[in-house]
């Protein structure tokens, strides 16, 4: 069956024609499901040695199915889930998309308060989260200001709702191509994450694309080390490999790297997707590879560093494959060629299949030639409809046909992609997107501070780390530490200023610099921070 994408907005349409076999991406399972019934589908390490067959993930999430009957949600109602890498979060993600519901994920990690924005502004009608978690989600129901059905799970092993002698049927509802599928929240300059809207038809053509370029087959098994949270864990580590039929090792993340070559060799894993940053870690943790079975590395989310990448393959004689990909692109827009002789030193690639990329003058939106500087922008398939709710970020973002990366880079004459830096002040933490507006804004609720400002830092482990400048009101004093101290609770921990510079005590920079319409002048920031130090 040849299904052709209907509904595309003008940043989704490419020049070739694509189609696709399945409706949405559960259906792909089901058909994958089909043949491979008795295979390992996932496997949980950490969970007690817990895996699945695809037979035995089906009847999981089928079963959740049933259960959710009883919240009446219809098609298109957001659900938010709260988990780690662990099986409740595979199972009610497939329970729910196959129902034509619409999954929000978040970060575990989030303070109470930015949980409780994502859950308002997606205006889920459901929570489901981790018992673990429970503390977090006491302090937020306080300030609900709509009503919302909360569900803490221990185990999906406490849902057993079926009875011996029921049959379980896949669901009726129809959800097609074009339909909602995913609302990830991404770190916004307003100091608010934005919601990514992204359709089956993102997903699905992403995974495809990634799929046939590493050349996935049955035999290929990845090690899902990234947040399941994040589009990097759910679709180059995960549905990637499911529609090639191969198997995934769910690991718990920031935890697994100090044992990352004993699960390597323990599982026999071909390829695992990971941030740059835990390329520098691995190197310098001192472990061992015990096996040749990984075949390939794909690293992308910050820029990858040559010295590391040198030392790596030549220390562990695995290929590294640098690529390039947003949130807004479901997750790889472009990545180097493959098989490893192929690749071209110092590139991010060449676009997908499902997308294409070109270098535009910010100005004018024109198309720039070969080895002239501009941003970065990309249309096809895989690239999200919009930002939720924010109607003037899609005017700006979603623009000319293209979507504005905000990045800015090069291409060569032979459609090789380069990336040279970022328009704005992000901060890329291991990995992690982080504005400084999000830092900025609670800092300036400390009644001790006048005025403020954030910047990242270079970071030898984690590619960046954040700083943040501080002036505080006349005749008051602190520390960094108790301004530290001030921000727990209120903001992520990967989010917490690893340095806070007090300008009071400076003698060559006693205020935040501002250009002639009060801009705060980050660059000015970063060059009193390099000459500091």
């Amino acid at each position: 069956m040849q299904i052709k994408p209907k509904k595309l907005l003008r940043h989704q349409k490419i020049k070739s024609s694509f189609f696709y076999q399945y409706n949405n991406i559960v259906e792909a399972f089901f058909d994958k499901e089909k043949k491979l019934r008795n295979k390992n589908f996932l496997i949980f390490p950490e969970e007690n040695q817990l895996s699945f067959s695809y037979s035995d993930f089906k009847k999981e999430f089928l079963n959740i199915s049933i259960f959710l009957k009883k919240y009446n949600l219809k098609k298109g109602d957001k659900i938010s889930i709260i988990f780690f890498n662990q099986p409740e979060f595979f199972l009610f993600y497939f329970s729910c998309l196959s129902n034509g519901l619409v999954l929000v994920p978040i970060n575990p990690d989030l303070s109470p308060r930015e949980i409780d924005y994502i859950i308002n502004n997606s205006e889920s009608k459901l929570v489901i989260y981790s018992k673990k978690i429970s503390y977090k989600i006491i302090t937020l129901k306080k300030n609900l200001k709509k009503k919302i059905s909360f569900l803490s799970i221990n185990s999906f092993k406490d849902l057993k709702v079926y009875k011996q002698n029921q049959f379980l049927k896949t669901p009726k509802k129809k959800v097609f191509l074009h339909d909602l599928a995913i609302i990830i929240y991404t770190s916004g300059t307003t100091g608010n994450p934005k919601g990514v809207v992204l359709s089956h038809l993102n997903l699905m053509a992403n995974s495809i694309s990634i799929s046939k370029w590493l050349k996935f087959n049955q035999k290929t098994i990845s090690m899902c080390i990234m947040p399941l949270f994040h589009n990097n864990g759910q679709i180059p580590s995960f549905l990637s490999v499911m529609l090639s039929e191969g198997t995934i090792v769910v690991t718990p993340g920031k935890t697994s790297i100090l044992n990352f070559w004993n699960l390597i060799e323990k599982y026999k894993v071909t390829f695992v997707s990971i941030m740059s940053s835990i390329l520098s870690i691995l190197l310098n943790i001192q472990k061992k590879k015990k096996n040749n079975s990984l075949k390939l590395i794909t690293s992308g989310g910050q820029v990858l560093l040559k010295s590391v990448k040198i030392q790596f393959e030549k220390k562990f004689k695995v290929p590294i494959f640098e690529n390039y990909g947003l949130t807004e692109t479901s997750s790889i827009a472009c990545i180097n060629d493959f098989p490893a002789r192929k690749r071209k030193a110092g590139s991010i690639g060449k676009p997908l299949p499902t997308n294409e990329m070109a270098i535009l003058d910010n100005k004018s939106g024109k198309i720039l030639d070969a080895n002239i500087e501009g941003e970065i922008c990309i249309k096809g398939h895989n690239v999200a409809a919009k930002y939720y709710k924010l109607n003037n970020n899609n005017k700006i973002a979603f623009s000319r046909g293209w979507f504005h990366s905000g990045d800015f880079g090069i291409r060569d004459k032979n459609n090789y992609f380069y990336f040279r830096g970022r328009k704005d002040s992000l901060i890329i933490k291991g990995g992690e997107n982080i504005y400084p507006a999000e830092i900025e804004n609670v800092l300036y609720k400390n009644l001790l501070i006048q005025e403020c400002a954030v910047i990242g830092i270079p970071d030898k482990m984690l590619g960046e780390n954040i700083c943040a400048f501080v002036r505080l009101r006349k005749d008051h004093s602190t520390n960094a530490e108790e301004i530290k101290e001030n921000l727990k609770g209120k903001i992520a921990g990967f989010k917490q200023p690893k340095e806070i510079i007090i300008l009071n005590n400076e003698k060559k920079l006693t205020s935040i610099p501002k250009g002639p319409t009060k801009k705060i002048l980050y660059r000015e920031l970063r060059k009193f921070y390099e000459k500091r130090k």
